[in-house]
């Protein structure tokens, strides 16, 4: 059995500093390194130690099999004070409390429900495009899955100009909740321009969900099964009161950030590989257009078996565009290979890394959804495909993100081809949870 201090640390720590400087400059790059030096890694946050699990039997053994000896990390208690403790940050029996209420939401019908209106969301947003006019297919994603969210959190309840304020607000707060978390907690009261950004952002955020909620207890506190009715109508198990309305503001926040920080990176990041790839986007195209239904241009279905193809573009840009980095710390101490961790140890894991492993797949750099498809021959090794988390930290809302992208991907590619700028140059930024593609202007070209 090997202590903590037998833990190889990665290559290029500066003192002070430790690996910020690659995180910042080499964010991608130097995770996936991390499996070469071993399946336990340390790296520094500063002078903070972080142990990476690069392996995906451990990663599954923190997030299952011994999940009951780890809670939030430091990522998550960094994040409180902009989301607060809501589902996203909150650990215990708390969260446990709230992810059983809202999970009433995410039932197969209400899901079902709410891919009729991505649909139709997304048919309207598409009426604005001019064939031949680039657009700025993240800015549009964006704006889906944020209409798309308040709704399911809302149903048709949210007041007037929320939305468009919302989608101001949400991506400088995503953007808070990456960085914050790489820095030391001191700099939360440094008044540098960045840090009041966030802040402001999170005060507006604030004050416009609390007042939707506020709408919401007025007009139709039942609403129509949605997200903020269970909210409503949970009470907490100690007193029997309603739940009180900073903790309901909290749930919403955690849940509208969940529901635009990663859903509209993927889907763009699709348009893209499928603009690279004429041959996979004729294929998709003709499986959506195939799977139509008489009279109907968008299938209604929202069973991803149904569209084996389309299916298959999606998982395999999640496996190439994944959450960064996501931490846990010990609640006991627990062994770990053949590593005892202490009880407090910080830890985490890269989704990024696990799913471009060459030890994955083969040529884990390339775009090929034939790979995910039944007869490919290939199969996935355990516990290393998880784009959603796992154990009892995984994501709750996964099954409406996949119905999400899935209704998103028909709904546009049943009436649209998006083709590349002749002269693009895509860039990646690393400053949202699943790194996101820069200058990605696409031309929409009616089929």
């Amino acid at each position: 059995m090997r202590t903590i201090e037998d833990v190889p640390t990665a290559p290029g720590a500066l003192p002070g500093v430790g690996h910020l400087h690659r995180l910042a400059g080499q964010r991608l790059r130097f995770l996936e390194s991390l499996p070469g030096v071993g399946p336990l890694v340390r790296i520094r946050l500063g002078t903070a130690p972080v142990y990476v699990v690069t392996d995906p039997v451990l990663v599954h053994q923190v997030q299952s099999s011994k999940g009951r000896s780890f809670g939030r990390g430091k990522q998550f208690e960094r994040m409180i004070p902009l989301l607060g403790h809501g589902v996203i940050t909150s650990d215990g029996e708390l969260y446990h409390r709230q992810r059983r209420v809202i999970q009433q939401a995410f039932t197969p019908a209400h899901i079902e429900r709410h891919a009729a209106s991505i649909r139709r969301r997304t048919r309207e947003l598409c009426a604005d495009w001019t064939p031949g006019r680039p657009v700025d297919v993240l800015e549009v994603m964006k704006a889906l899955s944020v209409a798309v969210t308040a709704e399911t959190l809302f149903s048709n309840r949210m007041p007037d100009g929320v939305l468009a304020q919302l989608h101001r607000v949400l991506p400088v707060i995503e953007r808070a909740a990456v960085e914050r978390p790489m820095l030391p907690k001191v700099v939360d009261r440094l008044p540098l321009p960045f840090v009041r950004r966030g802040d402001e952002a999170v005060a507006r955020m604030r004050a416009l969900v609390g007042e939707a909620v506020a709408a919401c207890r007025e007009r139709s506190p039942e609403g129509d099964g949605d997200v903020v009715a269970c909210l409503l109508a949970a009470h907490d198990p100690d007193t029997g009161r309603p739940l009180a309305d900073e903790l309901i503001c909290d749930e919403v926040i955690a849940m509208l950030i969940g529901g635009v920080a990663n859903v509209p990176t993927t889907l763009s990041w699709a348009w893209y590989h499928l603009a690279l790839r004429p041959g996979a986007e004729r294929r998709m195209l003709a499986e959506i257009a195939e799977s139509a239904e008489p009279g109907d241009a968008v299938p209604t279905s929202t069973d991803p078996q149904a569209l084996p193809y389309t299916r298959a573009v999606m998982y395999e840009t999640m496996r190439l565009h994944s959450v960064q980095l996501v931490t846990q710390r010990t609640t006991a101490a627990v062994e770990l290979g053949d590593v005892m961790l202490p009880s407090g140890t910080d830890t985490a894991y890269s989704q990024h890394s696990l799913h471009t492993d060459p030890h994955f797949c083969h040529r884990p750099e390339a775009f090929s959804p034939e790979r995910w498809l039944p007869d490919s021959g290939w199969k996935p090794p355990r516990h290393a495909f998880v784009p959603f988390g796992g154990g009892r930290f995984k994501c709750v809302g996964d099954n409406f993100a996949l119905a999400e992208m899935l209704a998103t991907l028909v709904a546009v590619g049943s009436s649209w081809r998006l083709t590349l700028q002749p002269d693009a140059r895509v860039r990646t930024s690393v400053r949202e949870p699943i790194p996101g593609p820069r200058g990605l202007m696409l031309i929409p070209k009616p089929i």
